[in-house]
Parts: structure tokens; C-alpha cells; sequence
């Protein structure tokens, strides 16, 4: 494994096995909301174009980021209440920023809710393969979603100064 996904490995598992679940919501909460406001700083003239650079247009980051969150976050939560993964479902993204970022909202809401109410030692031994980190229980995904979500969140900046 490359040393800096070795890294970001040790930090899920550490911040996973140490934080509260009240701290991890707290965690994964900045990351969204840091998106969010990526997301939405993004002039609409500028959504669907790709920044010279890039590979992806913002609009694409924006839909990756959020179908994943929703994909994760439906596992996390089936993994902590049943231990078993649900099979992966497509999602459907409404064409506009606001609209999607209030389907992520809603989704992660009700994701905080059933985490809350999980039993935070529960099937911890049910893991997952993530394509870069290995094998991840549902906490470690959990607090990936922060991760992802400013990772992505990152990118968006860049690509609102590129076209600035």
C-alpha cells in the first residue's frame, strides 16, 4: 500500500477506535458542510465546464461526491444495525446544486439519527474493501465520509479559482 494511503488508513482506524460517536457525527458534519459550501460557491455558468487541469467538471465532483456519501452512508448504516451489507442501488441526482446537496442533507441527517442509535461496538468485524485503504469497518467508513468530503470539497476550490 502506498505510504500516504497507509497514513490516511491509520488515521480512520485511530479516529474511529477513539472518538465518540457524537464526535465522529461532529467530524463527518464539518467535511459535508465544507462541501456544501464548495459546492454552492461555484457560479452556474461554470458547473459543467472543466477547468483546464481537470478531469472532471464541478458538476461531475459534485455528483460523484454526493452518490458516494449516499452509497457509503446507506452501508454504514445497514453494517451498524444488521451487520450485513445491502447490495449497491443506483442513485438518482436531481440536475440542480441545491436540489442535490438537500437530497445529501436529508440522507445524512437520517444517517446521524440510525449511527446514534446503533450500538457503537457493534459488528466491528464486518469489513468492507475500499479501493485504496483496504478493508474498513463501519465506523472506519464513517469517518472517511469527512475525508472525502473535503477532499472533494479541495478540489471544488480549485476549480472555482481556475475559472475566477
Amino acid at each position: 500500500m502506498n505510504p500516504e494511503f497507509e497514513r490516511i488508513r491509520g488515521y480512520l482506524q485511530e479516529q474511529a477506535a477513539s472518538k465518540t460517536i457524537e464526535e465522529l457525527i461532529t467530524r463527518v458534519e464539518e467535511g459535508v458542510t465544507e462541501l456544501e459550501q464548495a459546492g454552492k460557491s461555484v457560479p452556474e455558468p461554470a458547473l459543467r465546464t472543466v477547468p483546464a487541469g481537470e478531469e472532471w467538471s464541478p458538476w461531475q465532483c459534485i455528483s460523484h461526491i454526493i452518490d458516494t456519501n449516499l452509497s457509503v452512508g446507506r452501508q454504514v448504516l445497514y453494517a451498524a444495525h444488521t451487520g450485513e451489507l445491502p447490495a449497491r442501488e443506483e442513485t438518482s441526482l436531481p440536475d440542480d446544486v441545491d436540489a442535490a446537496f438537500r437530497q445529501q442533507r436529508e440522507a445524512m441527517d437520517s444517517l446521524y439519527t440510525h449511527v446514534r442509535d446503533a450500538q457503537p461496538d457493534a459488528f466491528l468485524d464486518l469489513k468492507w474493501d475500499h479501493p485504496m485503504f483496504g478493508p474498513l469497518n463501519w465506523r472506519e467508513w464513517f469517518i472517511f465520509l469527512r475525508i472525502h468530503c473535503r477532499d472533494h470539497a479541495r478540489q471544488l476550490n480549485a476549480m472555482l479559482e481556475a475559472v475566477s
